[in-house]
């Protein structure tokens, strides 16, 4: 009984902290809007999609609620050009300061994959992502989504298990997919981000 609300306490001691500490982060956030976002690269292979496919559809979903994103292909560009590397915090602001945009979207990727099972397929990804202020590093807003697509039938006799085997394998190669998938987990991810255009 008493181990049972130390575990409650615990639980409970540790929501409010992550409460507090995002509403420490969106109340800088409004306190210091970013009018521009520099979206950063993550890792390369994310399970199931590339990294860049995955920068790409944050991008697009945050040019919706920002005035100015710099999109990763701009990004590479730019840093190519002025030969800085985003990981030293000097480089990073002086970046910032030369394209004036204050603000960087990190992501990464807390899970992704696929499973099979004959007859259904399933894709599935999760993301984290947070927006820190470039010049201090201070947290700005910070979020986390899942996303998954799942296909299969059950085969109601042995002339439609050859039907239900088929539909299984071609979603697991089916590319649009992943793509609408990447779009509504970038969508649900920022939904949570203030819109101050």
């Amino acid at each position: 009984m008493i181990r049972h609300l130390v575990i409650i306490f615990l639980l409970s001691l540790i929501s409010d902290i992550a409460t507090a500490a995002s509403n420490n982060a969106l109340r800088a956030y409004y306190e210091t809007a970013p009018n521009c976002i520099v979206v950063l690269d993550g890792p390369m292979d994310a399970g199931i999609a590339g990294g860049q496919r995955i920068a790409a559809a944050l991008a697009r979903q945050l040019s919706g609620r920002v005035d100015r994103v710099i999109h990763p292909l701009e990004r590479r560009r730019l840093v190519r050009a002025m030969a800085v590397d985003l990981e030293h915090p000097g480089d990073a602001r002086h970046f910032a300061a030369a394209t004036r945009c204050p603000a960087f979207l990190r992501w990464q990727v807390l899970g992704a994959g696929h499973d099979n099972a004959l007859i259904w397929s399933q894709k599935y990804i999760s993301i984290g992502a947070e927006i820190i202020r470039a010049r201090d590093g201070t947290l700005l807003w910070q979020s986390h989504a899942n996303a998954s697509r799942n296909s299969g039938d059950v085969p109601l006799s042995l002339f439609s298990l050859p039907i239900a085997l088929f539909r299984a394998a071609e979603f697991q190669n089916d590319d649009d997919a992943v793509a609408s998938m990447l779009d509504d987990l970038a969508r649900r991810m920022l939904a949570s981000l203030p819109d101050l255009r």
